[in-house]
């Protein structure tokens, strides 16, 4: 068998276990666009917290179409048919680690080089592997390494009190409750949920890896309203300590919105946004 049926019969396991969870939506399973031959890049598309594979439901089938294989995994206790499910308060930092690291080791099998991007947790993430995977490139939109004003030993404090203290559920948008768009994602998040994600940025750093990506984007909207982009910049520093070539981009001209990347939330402006990030995967 060749990489890439591994990698096919990998995925299509996945799919399988996911569409036989009855709490899972079967429109926000693990999706993946593969073409007959090994693709000269495959990328890989990190949701973020709350949401799914649907947050990349135009821009996926964009890249494939431009002729890379695309894998978008599906994070633990995301995609549930339930928008108020209970489940993510369960989730822990290790959990979102080990399905980044598994959707890397399949995508190696795709292709002859692997990128990585992802928004705000997914961000986070993408970093994370880019300090301990030998990727080709990690785009990282607008990570979630602290909350807009707080600073940054603030927020490692939060992360460590949230993640230690009973969980409770808070709105996303109180003013809307329940009727936060996007439809597929979760209009509010587990508190212990929110300190997990801040320990993946706490943790971006890997001493003593004897792997690391061959460069690093950040991305940060100039008009950047929810997470701190003072702390994504300092945590990504440790990216280039590591020796990965780190580059730091602020995107200009964008709405004060956090998910520059959902197409289910109109304000976000995917038709500036896409192709900017098209760009850098390509590049």
């Amino acid at each position: 068998m060749n990489g890439l049926s591994e990698a096919r019969r990998k995925l299509e396991a996945i799919g399988a276990q996911e569409r036989a969870d009855p709490r899972i939506d079967p429109r926000s399973v693990t999706a993946w666009w593969l073409g007959e031959e090994p693709a000269p890049l495959v990328i890989v598309l990190l949701h973020g917290l709350s949401n799914g594979p649907l947050q990349y439901a135009e821009l996926a089938p964009q890249l494939a179409a431009r002729g890379h294989a695309v894998l978008v995994p599906r994070m633990p206790f995301h995609g549930y048919r339930d928008r108020l499910t209970t489940a993510l308060a369960a989730m822990r930092a290790s959990d979102l680690e080990g399905t980044a690291l598994r959707t890397l080791a399949i995508a190696a099998l795709c292709g002859r080089r692997v990128a990585v991007a992802g928004i705000s947790l997914g961000a986070t993430l993408a970093g994370w592997l880019a300090a301990r995977v030998a990727v080709d490139h990690a785009v990282a939109v607008a990570p979630f390494c602290g909350a807009r004003g707080i600073p940054e030993h603030v927020s490692e404090a939060l992360g460590s009190m949230l993640r230690a203290a009973p969980n409770r559920f808070a709105w996303w948008d109180p003013r809307r409750g329940a009727a936060q768009p996007p439809p597929h994602a979760y209009p509010r998040f587990a508190t212990r949920a929110l300190g997990e994600s801040l320990l993946v940025s706490t943790t971006l750093e890997a001493p003593g890896a004897s792997a690391h990506a061959r460069r690093a984007t950040l991305v940060l909207n100039a008009s950047e309203p929810a997470v701190s982009n003072v702390c994504a910049l300092r945590r990504f520093a440790a990216l280039a300590r590591a020796g990965v070539a780190l580059e730091d981009v602020v995107w200009e001209g964008l709405p004060p919105i956090h998910d520059l990347i959902e197409p289910r939330i109109p304000q976000a402006r995917t038709d500036l946004v896409y192709p900017r990030l098209i760009e850098l995967l390509e590049s």
